[in-house]
C-alpha cells in the first residue's frame, strides 16, 4: 500500500507528519540581536557563577604562608594603680629638725621621693617598703619660710605598676634664743679678819669674845666673880675706884 507523502510508516496506528524542514535556516541565524543578547546574558551568569564559587571555596582552611612574619611584640606599659598614701608626721616641724613622712603602700615596693626639702636618705635613690608596706621617710627643715607650704612627692613601683602621691607640712622658725647679757664681774665682799679667839684657859669672856687683863671694868653681872685673865693670872671683880678686874 502506497504511503502518503510526508508519512511514515508505524505500527498500529496512524503515521505522524514530519516538519517540513526544507528551505528553513537555523533560530540564531533568523534573529541575530537576540541571539546576542541572550549569550551575554549567559556569558555574565558564567562570571557569576564562578565568583560564588571562588567565594565558597575561600571559606575553607587557609593556605599557610610560606615565609611567616614575626609577630610584634607589644610595649609593657606600667599602670598607675599602685597603692600610695603619704602624710607627714608632724604638720608644724620647726626649724633645723627632722621631718617625717610615713608612706603606706605594698609590701616591697621601691620608694622615691623629691621636694624642696633635703632627704637624708642616699641622695634621693630608692628604697623598698617593709614587710607590711609602709616606709617613714626622713627630711632635713633647713631655714623655712615661716607658714610656706612644703609639698613632697612619693612615688611607688612595684610588679610592673607605679603610683604616686603627695604629702604636704609647713615648718615654722624655731624658737631664738638670746643670750643673756654678761653680767659684771664683782669682787666678792670683803669679810672683816675674825677676832682672835680667847684661850680657852680664860673667863668669863667679854662682849667682844676676848679675855679680860687686869685692870679693865668688868660688867655689872660679873660683880665679886673671880676669873682667870688671858695670860693665866687670877682676876677678881671689885670696886678699886669703880668696878674692874684686879689681880688676886
Amino acid at each position: 500500500m502506497a504511503m502518503p507523502p510526508g508519512e511514515s510508516p508505524g505500527r498500529s496506528g496512524p503515521s505522524q507528519r514530519l516538519p517540513h524542514q526544507s528551505g528553513q535556516r537555523a533560530w540564531p541565524m533568523r534573529h541575530p540581536a537576540w541571539s546576542g543578547s541572550v549569550a551575554i546574558v549567559a556569558l555574565l551568569a558564567a562570571i557569576a557563577g564562578c565568583a560564588n564559587g571562588n567565594g565558597s571555596k575561600s571559606g575553607g582552611p587557609a593556605t599557610a604562608d610560606p615565609t611567616p612574619r614575626p609577630a610584634a611584640t607589644p610595649a609593657v606599659r606600667a599602670t598607675s594603680s599602685l597603692v600610695c598614701r603619704a602624710n607627714a608626721v608632724v604638720w608644724r616641724p620647726a626649724d633645723h629638725t627632722i621631718a617625717k613622712i610615713r608612706v603606706r603602700t605594698v609590701a616591697g615596693a621601691q620608694v622615691t621621693a623629691s621636694g624642696p626639702l633635703a632627704w637624708l636618705h642616699g641622695g634621693g635613690a630608692a628604697i623598698r617598703a617593709n614587710g607590711n608596706g609602709t616606709r617613714t621617710l626622713r627630711f632635713r627643715v633647713g631655714n623655712a619660710t615661716p607658714g610656706s607650704l612644703v609639698v613632697i612627692t612619693v612615688s611607688v613601683s612595684g610588679s610592673g605598676s607605679t603610683g604616686s602621691c603627695r604629702a604636704r607640712l609647713r615648718p615654722r622658725a624655731g624658737a631664738v634664743t638670746v643670750a643673756a647679757p654678761a653680767q659684771p664681774t664683782t669682787p666678792p665682799p670683803t669679810t672683816p679678819p675674825a677676832a682672835p679667839q680667847p684661850a680657852a684657859s680664860c673667863y668669863p669672856i667679854s662682849d667682844e669674845g676676848t679675855c679680860y687683863e687686869p685692870g679693865e671694868f668688868c660688867r655689872d653681872d660679873d660683880h665679886g666673880m673671880t676669873g682667870l685673865a688671858g695670860d693665866g693670872e687670877t682676876i677678881i671683880c671689885e670696886d678699886n675706884d669703880g668696878w674692874r678686874w684686879e689681880p688676886v
